[in-house]
Formats: C-alpha cells, structure tokens, sequence
C-alpha cells in the first residue's frame, strides 16, 4: 500500500531514520562493543525463551510502539524517571541538582524536564525511590559477569542468556561483543527483535545467535506506520531472510485490543509466517497497560484507547492461528 508524500507514511520514514542512528557512544571504547547502554538485567526469567534465563534490556529502539509496555526503552540516552506517588518532598533533590530540574512549591514537586542532564545525582539522593535513572553505561565484561553467576540454573534447565530492548541491534557492537563472551562461555544465547534496521546488522550477528525471538505486530503498512512509527517493510523483509537462513526462530505478536485483536489480523500474520517456513513456535501476548505508569514517570501521557483481550478472546485468536501454524502458545 502506498502512502503519500508528506503523509503519515513519509514522516513514519522520517522517524524511522532518525531511530535508525546509533545509540550515543560515552566512552571511545564503545565503536570496537566494549560498553553500551544498558536499561537493566533481569535474572531467574522465564518468559524470554527456554529454561531460566538472563534477560538484558538494551536501551533504545528503532520502533516507537503506542502500547510499548516499557516505554522508558525507546528512548536512546538515559532519562530521569519521577514516581510522584513515592515522594516524600524532602527537598534533598533540589539541593543537589546542577541544574535546577526539581522546585518545590507549595507541597508539589515540579520537574523541568528540559533541563535535565541525566546525571543521576538526584537518583542518589532520593532515598524513597521516587526518582530512577533509565538506563546506565555498562563493560561487557561486567554484564558477562551477571550472566555466567547462574550458569548452573543454564545447564538444569536448558536456559541461557536473552538480550532484548528495546532493540538489541540498535546497538549492534555492543551485542556482538556479549553474544561472542556467552559463546566462549558455552551460554545458549536468544536475541529479541523487531527487524526494523538494515539487514545487515542481523546478519552480522547471526552466527553467534542461537534462537531469535522475532516480534510481528501487524501486517497492515498504514496500522503499522500509526502505531509503530513507521511501515513494517524492512521488518517484513527482513523476517523472509532470517526465516531462509535456517536460525530457529519464534514469533512473537502483541494482542492489542482495537488494533489487532481479530481473527482476520491475527490469522494474516500466522499465514505469513508459515509462508517462509517451520518456526518453534508462535506466541501471542496478551496488550497490559502496566506502561502507563512509566510513561507517567516519564512525563508522558498514557497510552489511549487500547484494550487487553480477555482469555476466551486470546483462545479463539489462538484458534485462528492453528489454522496455518501448528505451534501456538497460548
């Protein structure tokens, strides 16, 4: 489907450009993937892919989903997040704050955004918790360190290390540098992503991959390009690829209510990806609004008009998906 100049499709491209640059380097080791920014390490998971994992969420993203449910991921520099609902209005922010972001008026503590650094000496301060810094600079070798101390929950349970996002490719040295420290290591390794950059940043990595978890949100270019920020065609070309490479593969689709939430979409995607082959699986989730309270946080409005689908709802879209793939969780 073709989009106009100057309509949504063309500035959807624009956004997409912009997203496409590299997360910003703090460090001159960063170009050879020697550190990267880092939204946080999550050990003992077990919904981001085979046995008791270790997910680390990279931060920035090359989409910008609407329902996004970790929104403070999109972004490619760390952000100041402020939950107002913890705050005590000790004031200890303020007076550390070189730039004048916190003010305290009247008993309600106001943030000038604009003026924030990021530099995390208020997050120090602020012993309630209200105050959090999303994202932080970490040596590979450190987060490696992270990921080998459960090496024997690995090898019991046929799990492994998983770096998600945002979108780990996003910053692809980075990666490249952990997949490489996990396969000296003999860690099973998964990457999720959304294959919405130049082929080549996958195919770079691959060989060091051992099961990607690849998300398809919807098939409609212009429902794609209002809610994700642009039209899906690399991200569709790129999953034709990756499914001809071989790599075991799992796909993974959003159910957002009032977006995709119908048999036809859903069974769209499903025929699509048993067009270009065997996957291990095809997972649907289930939309959750637990976002909006870090898109709050973020001094972001929440997220608007987006529904979660009910378990009979996810069963019969589940259904409509067996018709073409024969793996389907739920």
């Amino acid at each position: 489907m073709s989009l106009s100049a100057g309509g949504p499709g063309q500035r959807a491209q624009a956004a997409t450009a912009d997203r496409l640059q590299p997360v910003a380097q703090a460090a001159s080791d960063s170009a050879a993937g020697r550190t990267g920014l880092v939204l946080s390490i999550q050990r003992f998971s077990t919904h981001d892919g085979p046995g008791v994992r270790t997910t680390v969420f990279f931060k920035g993203c090359t989409n910008a989903c609407a329902w996004c449910h970790n929104p403070e991921s999109i972004g490619r520099r760390p952000e100041l997040q402020f939950f107002a609902e913890r705050c005590l209005r000790c004031g200890r922010c303020a007076a550390v704050c070189p730039q004048a972001v916190h003010e305290l008026r009247a008993g309600v503590h106001e943030l000038h955004r604009e003026r924030c650094l990021a530099c995390g000496r208020c997050v120090a301060e602020c012993f309630a918790g209200a105050l959090e810094l999303a994202g932080r600079r970490m040596v590979a070798a450190d987060v490696l360190a992270q990921i080998v101390a459960d090496a024997p929950y690995y090898r019991h349970s046929g799990g492994g290390a998983t770096f998600s996002g945002g979108e780990p490719l996003l910053q692809r040295e980075f990666l490249t540098c952990l997949l490489a420290g996990c396969r000296e290591r003999g860690v099973h390794t998964a990457v999720e992503t959304a294959g919405n950059y130049p082929w080549e940043w996958l195919a770079g990595a691959l060989p060091l991959i051992d099961l990607v978890m690849y998300d398809i949100k919807v098939l409609d270019p212009g429902l794609h390009a209002r809610h994700v920020g642009n039209d899906g065609r690399r991200s569709r070309a790129n999953y034709r690829r990756l499914a001809a490479s071989g790599k075991p593969l799992i796909v993974r689709t959003p159910v957002v209510g009032g977006v995709n939430d119908t048999p036809e979409h859903i069974g769209a995607i499903a025929r699509f990806v048993a067009a270009h082959g065997e996957v291990l699986y095809f997972e649907l989730l289930p939309y959750h609004a637990l976002g909006d309270a870090k898109r709050q946080s973020l001094g972001r409005p929440p997220a608007a008009g987006f529904g979660t689908p009910s378990s009979a709802a996810l069963a019969a879209l589940a259904a409509a998906a067996r018709a073409h793939v024969s793996r389907v969780r739920p």
